[in-house]
């Protein structure tokens, strides 16, 4: 059997890690393009609060998984769980709905989009291990 909250805690702290890197490399990525490419009126401003937005959502579903994973505080996974689907749905914009994407954007996003389909995933493991009653054998 899988320890569910092992498991997603261990999800979350790598995505911390990996988030840092995704967000610095989205925003050099897009100040990069801001500077060498043409973008059609609002176009840029509207990638820029997506991306902003993406940064903001992501850090507090991060901090919300992480806190309630170790407290055991299943009403925090449970809030980081409704968050993923805005965030997902961020990195979706970023991945298919730009003007210019890079390759290694696709990369970048295609990984952000499966430790968040994991850790989905582990979420929900671990709030159903939070609702069955505890065994004494």
């Amino acid at each position: 059997m899988v320890n569910s909250s092992l498991t997603y805690e261990i999800l979350m702290y790598l995505n911390s890690f990996y988030f840092g890197m995704f967000a610095t490399c989205e925003i050099g990525m897009g100040t990069l393009k801001a500077i060498n490419l043409n973008y059609e009126d609002g176009k840029l401003l509207r990638e820029t609060c997506v991306l902003l937005g993406l940064c903001l959502l992501e850090s507090i579903r991060i901090h919300l998984g992480k806190k309630g994973s170790l407290s055991d505080h299943g009403w925090q996974v449970i809030l980081s769980v409704f968050v993923t689907i805005p965030c997902a749905a961020g990195v979706i914009f970023l991945l298919w709905k730009q003007s210019h994407v890079l390759k290694l954007e696709y990369i970048l996003c295609a990984l952000m989009l499966l430790l968040q389909l994991t850790e989905l995933v582990f979420a929900t493991l671990f709030l159903f291990s939070l609702c069955k009653q505890p065994t004494y054998d």
